[in-house]
């Protein structure tokens, strides 16, 4: 029988009360954890798709996609008492060049901006009290940016 790998990282029981939506590319991972961290936040739930929160906007995602993302977004915030919502859209998104990339990239960064919007809109209408913060992320050489979204 082979022996387990065990997390040097202890469990903890109590749920983190940050949701972070974001594409799943796997290159803003860590980045993604490290930006929280310098907001205050130990630990983040995760909610990780190909298109990120851009599948929070019904107008522009597939229905299917949107209300899987809906639903699975509500289940975390209401079963996990989230009190904060980090949104994260970035540059050179493959799904988003899938979907809008022969409109050019200026309109898929457009796309993602208002889909962030669209996104943070949404959330902060269906749940009232919560926090929600929305991000454009851009590398820039060997260094990842965060760029805040109003």
């Amino acid at each position: 029988m082979v022996k387990p790998f065990v997390a040097q990282v202890p469990y903890a029981e109590e749920h983190p009360h940050v949701l972070a939506i974001y594409c799943s590319d796997g290159r803003f991972t860590d980045a993604v954890e490290e930006l929280a961290s310098h907001l205050g936040h130990e630990r983040i739930d995760t909610l990780t798709l190909p298109g990120g929160p851009g599948l929070l906007n019904r107008w522009s995602a597939d229905y299917l996609e949107s209300d899987m993302v809906t639903r699975a977004a509500r289940f975390l915030i209401q079963g996990h008492d989230i009190q904060e919502v980090l949104l994260l859209a970035h540059a050179g998104c493959g799904y988003y060049r899938a979907r809008h990339g022969a409109l050019g990239p200026e309109y898929v960064a457009e796309q993602q901006l208002k889909d962030l919007k669209d996104a943070a809109n949404e959330l902060t209408q269906a749940y009232p009290g919560i926090t929600v913060h929305a991000y454009f992320v851009r590398p820039h050489g060997k260094q990842i940016h965060f760029e805040s979204v109003d």
